[in-house]
């Protein structure tokens, strides 16, 4: 069975919306990898789609419900995306890595698709924009990139129940929650907790 990894880039302050208004466009291709199947929603792909080398050598699916101009190696899924989407997992291959597209990765986060999620985080504060929210990702490895940027990679916790927690205040520096009853006291346990 094949996972679904999620790509983005995100910024020092937590914003993971339209990283080409605060990084460079180079900076984008770090988010390609080198072959294996890629996952675009539509939008995602009308807009990075000449910015990003590389796209000939994998292979490009993209989501949406219009046509848009593809490459020879690009192909539109057909059909409702959830059903599709759980098929392809179900097929022995290789991962679907998720390049950008925030709303399809918040749809494919709601039906329980993704199973990892890799952050770029770069050290430039975006400002405003919209938060990941990482409460549902465990933290599995982190390492040192060039230029500063940090790559972070998370497996995704599903809650067994859809109950909303109640017990959450307010938003952490890394789009993470902060909660009273479970914010531990030691420096050792609050970045196991948090992370």
């Amino acid at each position: 069975m094949r996972n679904i990894v999620a790509r983005l880039c995100m910024s020092e302050d937590g914003i993971v919306e339209r990283p080409e208004q605060w990084l460079p466009r180079a900076a984008l291709g770090r988010l390609m990898p080198a072959d294996g199947t890629l996952l675009f929603g539509r939008r995602t792909f009308e807009r990075y789609a000449g910015a990003l080398g590389g796209l000939e050598y994998t292979r490009n699916l993209v989501v949406g419900s219009r046509p848009v101009m593809t490459h020879a190696s690009t192909e539109m899924l057909q059909g409702e995306t959830r059903r599709v989407l759980t098929a392809l997992k179900s097929v022995p291959g290789e991962d679907l890595q998720v390049i950008g597209s925030l709303t399809l990765i918040r749809s494919l986060l709601r039906w329980r698709l993704v199973d990892e999620v890799s952050l770029l985080i770069h050290p430039v504060a975006a400002g405003r924009g919209t938060l990941l929210d990482r409460r549902q990702l465990r933290l599995i490895s982190m390492c040192a990139r060039d230029g500063g940027v940090l790559e972070a990679n998370y497996r995704v916790r599903y809650a067994t129940t859809a109950a909303p927690s109640t017990a959450l205040m307010s938003s952490g520096r890394w789009g993470g929650t902060r909660s009273r009853d479970r914010v531990a006291s030691t420096v050792r346990a609050a970045v196991r907790t948090h992370a």
